[in-house]
């Protein structure tokens, strides 16, 4: 099955009107500069049970259990802690082949590669290519490797063209997507 991840900070109205009209969505908590950090922590975690999407909490395993979220998310920054005992789905991000050994070794399950596209997300980074990320999910066939980076509506072919097995955005879910992604979208979180 091929799966769709958004980063979320705030679920705001935007994004909620984009979600509502989806399906089989994975969401990633991250909200590093800790705004309201608890309180939109469990309105995300209601509305993700209400819709039946999986939620991942970022960099808080703490926060994870007490929301009762489907798992953990580890960034690529996060080089500390072994979650291979823990109850929880865990998934990660990694830049590079030794990051993502590392991501293996913490006990990812999933790890997003990036960037795979050109993006303006944080730091502006360019991409490397869509070479960059069939080679990751060749080697390390054993663990499923999603594209992460510069995903948009344009681009997307290319990643289930390449037999990816998922993608994760931070701006896509950010614009009010028109009905031809939508139906596009819950074509791919269904079908593939």
């Amino acid at each position: 099955m091929f799966k769709i991840f958004f980063y979320i900070n705030e679920l705001n109205d935007i994004q909620k009107e984009n979600l509502n009209q989806l399906k089989n969505i994975n969401i990633i908590y991250r909200n590093y500069k800790k705004n309201n950090y608890i309180k939109n922590a469990i309105n995300l975690s209601k509305y993700c049970k209400k819709r039946k999407f999986k939620l991942y909490v970022s960099n808080d395993d703490k926060l994870a259990v007490k929301i009762n979220s489907y798992g953990l998310y580890l960034p690529s920054f996060n080089k500390q802690k072994n979650y291979i005992k823990s109850n929880l789905h865990i998934i990660g991000s990694a830049h590079n082949e030794i990051e993502l050994r590392k991501k293996i070794k913490q006990g990812c399950r999933e790890i997003f590669i990036s960037p795979v596209f050109n993006t303006n997300s944080g730091f502006k980074k360019t991409g490397k290519g869509l070479n960059f990320y069939r080679n990751f999910a060749l080697k390390f066939s054993n663990t499923k490797i999603h594209a992460l980076g510069g995903i948009n509506h344009k681009n997307l072919k290319k990643i289930i063209f390449s037999k990816g097995c998922g993608f994760s955005s931070i701006s896509m879910i950010d614009k009010k997507m028109n009905k031809h992604l939508i139906a596009y979208l819950n074509l791919i979180a269904t079908n593939l």
